[in-house]
């Protein structure tokens, strides 16, 4: 292996990070001492850890099944390749299943994870399935303009787009140039009116029995890897631009930010898991307040 390519395996990745997280095996010692860190800052440690994250999964896969079926969107941007094994199929080909037609566009910052995910990438042409694989910063408050701009991205800047930032802002390094509400607010600035934001980021509850420990956890995970895993439910807020939020349940009519595991539950939610309440998420949508919310 040629040692820059090693050095880059030596780093830690946001990918990588999460596989060790809910027990994967594609991962490297620096990948798993950050879980570590993380497993610390989570009640029930590791096995709270793959709840969380496939619990966020799952938030995108009901956010994408509702925009299709109550909006008629049909093009989607993801930002970063799916972090969680799921017995489910990768998210693209859940949403081809409900929307065959669909455009998805996967844009992954690590190099790697983006060659890996090239096998996904399709060339389908008129009113076929289009998925294509970028290579390209997800923190960039630019992107999208890059990507409206690129002739290999089929997106149309008339269309209404679904943007998912999920399991990706609590990665973004401590000392960027650019905040995370930096970082959102220059990629809705370019969506076309109409589209829709969902956004999900870990926090610590400020009712959690543990928050004392779990802030020093926080706080050192920041100081050890430069990362601030865990942000408060009112900065996490401020991600989606001011834009007016989406329901989160039939049973309610007041826009929120809520766990995600929460957010249009496929059933009734017959027991409270204390893990659930350390990612929130939202879906907002940039016009008028949508019909449904």
């Amino acid at each position: 292996m040629p040692s820059e390519q090693l050095a880059g395996h030596e780093r830690r990745s946001r990918v990588r990070v999460i596989d060790a997280l809910v027990g994967g095996k594609d991962n490297y010692v620096e990948d798993r001492k950050a879980a570590d860190k993380i497993a610390q800052v989570l009640p029930g440690g590791f096995e709270g850890a793959k709840r969380l994250f496939t619990e966020d999964f799952w938030f995108r896969v009901r956010v994408c099944r509702m925009l299709i079926s109550r909006a008629e969107v049909s093009h989607f941007v993801l930002l970063g390749v799916d972090q969680c094994e799921t017995s489910a199929a990768p998210l693209h080909k859940l949403i081809l299943r409900d929307a065959p037609d669909a455009v998805v566009v996967y844009v992954e910052p690590e190099l790697d994870i983006a060659t890996h995910a090239l096998e996904f990438d399709t060339r389908t042409n008129e009113r076929g399935p289009v998925v294509r694989v970028i290579h390209d910063d997800i923190y960039d408050p630019a992107l999208l303009t890059r990507l409206f701009e690129s002739s290999s991205v089929p997106l149309d800047a008339s269309e209404p787009v679904a943007l998912l930032h999920c399991a990706t802002l609590p990665f973004l390094p401590s000392d960027s140039d650019t905040t995370p509400a930096e970082v959102t607010a220059g990629q809705i600035d370019t969506l076309p009116d109409g589209s829709f934001v969902a956004a999900s980021h870990l926090c610590i509850p400020d009712g959690a029995a543990d928050h004392a420990a779990a802030v020093r956890a926080a706080d050192a995970l920041e100081e050890s890897f430069g990362t601030r895993l865990c942000r408060p439910e009112a900065e996490i807020a401020t991600f989606f631009g001011g834009l007016p939020l989406v329901v989160p349940s039939p049973l309610t009519t007041a826009p929120a930010l809520v766990p995600c595991s929460k957010w249009y539950p496929p059933g009734p939610i017959l027991e409270h898991v204390a893990v659930d309440d350390y990612n929130v998420g939202a879906v907002a949508h940039k016009g008028k307040p949508w019909p449904y919310c």
